[in-house]
């Protein structure tokens, strides 16, 4: 006859340890280590959507030679998923194209605005000559829903015209 053999429970340590494995691949895929410089792994975008949320960056207003600006990263999250209350949200900015410097190249999430279902960030720089340039990075954020959290590093860039 058969003999019936059970398995032991998985423990909560080894269920942890296979989602953070599982998440560092996961966010590894998206971009290189270096993930401060746009372009090294995967294209940046102006957005990036999936079934649980949708962020994208977007110029605001117009940008003038030698007067600080900034772009905003809006994160507006689907269905029954919400904001993560206690993720460390960031933007790391990219290396400066030639011509504009980053006054913080890194924006905290004590730097944005929260709500329930919404997360907005402005992302400040200053160039120092008309033309065309990229701005952007790449945003760390996650979201939630009743069962689970998604963490996400979000390349994002655009590009800006300075009178």
């Amino acid at each position: 006859m058969f003999k019936s053999v059970s398995k032991p429970a998985l423990s909560v340590t080894s269920v942890v340890l296979g989602l953070v494995v599982a998440v560092a691949g996961f966010s590894s895929d998206a971009r290189a280590a270096g993930d401060t410089e746009v372009g090294h792994a995967e294209a940046a975008s102006t957005k990036l959507e999936t079934d649980s949320f949708l962020v994208e960056i977007t110029p605001i207003g117009t940008y003038k030679a030698g007067v600080a600006g900034s772009v905003k990263v809006s994160l507006t999250t689907k269905g029954v998923f919400h904001i993560n209350g206690e993720y460390p949200y960031r933007f790391k900015m990219a290396k400066p194209a030639d011509g504009v410097a980053y006054p913080k190249p890194v924006v905290e999430r004590s730097d944005g605005e929260f709500a329930e279902k919404t997360a907005v960030f402005k992302l400040p720089f200053v160039p120092a000559h008309s033309g065309t340039f990229v701005v952007g990075g790449v945003f760390h954020m996650s979201v939630c829903s009743p069962t689970s959290c998604v963490v996400q590093k979000a390349p994002l860039d655009i590009s800006v015209s300075v009178l």
